[in-house]
């Protein structure tokens, strides 16, 4: 009869030991550098905006109307300053006018209240960008809203 003969073949299909030993240590080198820009500093804080809202539309050919609609951190609004094609815009609180742009009520320098309203003169319908920037009691600012009205 046949005798039968085995043949055994070594698998060569992985990567060699130099190979994974360099892999790694830089693997192990990457994260070394990386752990040490944070703790030495070298990378900053890294921290996400604050939550706060505001809605615009515009009321005629000549205003747009602004709401504080609040949000998590509408606690910590102390101002909205408004502008109208990059400068500061005319703006009016229960009929005062206040030419610098800054929605501030209480005036006093206290909370902006949720719901409070401002008329903003934007003259040019379909080509007039309010934007608004809210300054927080920390004294941080952050873009609310930059509309094309």
């Amino acid at each position: 009869m046949c005798d039968t003969m085995s043949i055994h073949r070594k698998n060569e299909n992985g990567i060699s030991e130099v190979m994974s030993t360099i892999l790694l240590v830089a693997v192990t080198v990457i994260l070394a550098a990386i752990i040490g820009a944070f703790v030495f500093g070298l990378i900053g804080n890294i921290h996400g905006g604050k939550v706060v809202a505001s809605t615009i539309t515009r009321v005629n050919d000549s205003y747009v109307s602004t709401t504080f609609a609040g949000g998590q951190n509408a606690g910590s609004v102390t101002e909205i300053n408004w502008t109208v094609g990059g400068t500061p815009a005319t703006i009016y609180i229960n009929g005062t006018s206040n030419t610098n742009g800054i929605q501030d009520q209480p005036s006093s320098g206290g909370i902006l209240s949720i719901g409070s309203n401002a008329f903003i003169s934007a003259s040019n319908p379909g080509k007039d960008r309010v934007i608004g920037v809210v300054v927080f009691t920390d004294g941080s600012k952050q873009i609310i809203i930059d509309k094309t009205l």
